[in-house]
């Protein structure tokens, strides 16, 4: 595996793809890049008129951007295509893009999900074509395999420890800090609540300050961060809050491994998926509901040494998790499958000859 086309949205620093980027160009891969907000614009914006022709248009849209990257596949010929949430590429392209070599997609969202951000037709009709789907919850594995997938695999988010690592402030200014967009469905706030008598730090789009209907968290978001901030935000808080959006409660998200990669204490919504990844009440602390992280939040700031404890058996199992380690796993694959396919061949050259 030589050469990797990654396929995104836009590569913006922290977004997957230009994580996925600086790992297989770290791996040794030529890589080649194409994003869909260079090749139509239009289909990424969020002005008001685009957004509109979005919604009427997107597919005549998409077409032209599907060429243009079929264009660059045929020019690089890739020995391995991943494409990031593969929303806007057409069935036909994933088989254009299978002349040249074995075609993943990681779905960084449900693909399963009706919600229009998540799936369309095009998704589901593309579900039979993909060598490997890579997805970050084992009940969606399986899920995916019922709708049509042939091979899909667990392949959970990871560190990026070139940009998260421990910034601890010895007198931290926040007991909890939550780093996290307000959320329609409101369970954030209620979470939030539970816990705004102590001091808490919360970071996030202007939402909390128009949508949030919670008296208590008015006032207190600071912003967004940015990703390169996350170290600084995290280090000024004794933990740091996960609260999973509802499309992520059958798995886990990207925080899963920002938070315990900066050295803090790891205060997470329980899921299934996330207790495999990291051992409760030994590399992270879990709860699942607003009465339960109040006592969780209670228990440990007057147990400091326990949040040490947690917190470095957290960092450490981060460290097992890097972008390095997920590019190999997909290299690994590759190989697997590229055996699997030159022996499907010689079967098939026997058979004839027979």
């Amino acid at each position: 595996m030589k050469k990797v086309l990654i396929v995104g949205h836009i590569l913006e620093l922290g977004r997957t793809e230009e994580v996925y980027k600086r790992g297989f160009s770290a791996f040794g891969c030529q890589v080649q890049y194409f994003a869909w907000k260079e090749a139509a614009p239009s289909l990424v914006s969020r002005s008001l008129q685009d957004r509109i022709a979005w919604r009427l248009a997107w597919k005549v849209l998409a077409k032209s951007a599907n060429r243009k990257l079929v264009e660059i596949a045929n020019q690089f010929k890739p020995d391995l295509t991943l494409v990031i949430s593969p929303l806007l590429l057409h069935p036909d392209s994933i088989l254009a893009l299978k002349q040249h070599g074995l075609v993943f997609v990681f779905f960084t969202d449900n693909p399963i999900d009706t919600h229009h951000t998540h799936s369309n037709s095009w998704v589901q009709r593309g579900f039979p074509l993909w060598d490997a789907a890579l997805i970050w919850s084992q009940e969606l594995v399986e899920r995916l395999m019922a709708n049509g997938v042939k091979k899909a695999f667990f392949h959970p988010f990871c560190s990026d420890v070139e940009y998260h690592f421990p910034k601890r402030q010895a007198n931290p200014v926040y007991d909890v800090a939550f780093i996290g967009n307000w959320d329609a469905s409101r369970k954030r706030e209620q979470y939030l609540k539970a816990i705004a008598d102590y001091r808490l730090g919360l970071w996030g789009s202007n939402y909390w300050n128009t949508h949030c209907q919670e008296p208590a968290l008015k006032g207190l978001c600071q912003g967004m961060c940015n990703y390169q901030e996350i170290p600084e935000v995290l280090g000024s808080a004794k933990m740091g809050l996960n609260i999973l959006r509802p499309q992520n409660e059958e798995g886990h998200n990207i925080r899963t491994y920002e938070i315990p990669a900066t050295g803090t204490l790891m205060l997470t919504e329980r899921s299934k998926e996330l207790l495999n990844l990291f051992a409760e009440d030994k590399e992270a602390v879990y709860f699942s509901s607003p009465d339960e992280l109040k006592q969780k939040v209670e228990y440990l700031l007057e147990n400091p040494a326990l949040i040490e404890s947690i917190a470095e058996a957290g960092y450490k199992k981060a460290l097992e998790n890097r972008i390095t380690d997920r590019v190999t796993e997909i290299a690994d694959l590759y190989q697997q499958l590229r055996c699997s396919l030159g022996n499907n061949d010689l079967q098939l050259l026997h058979r004839q000859e027979a």
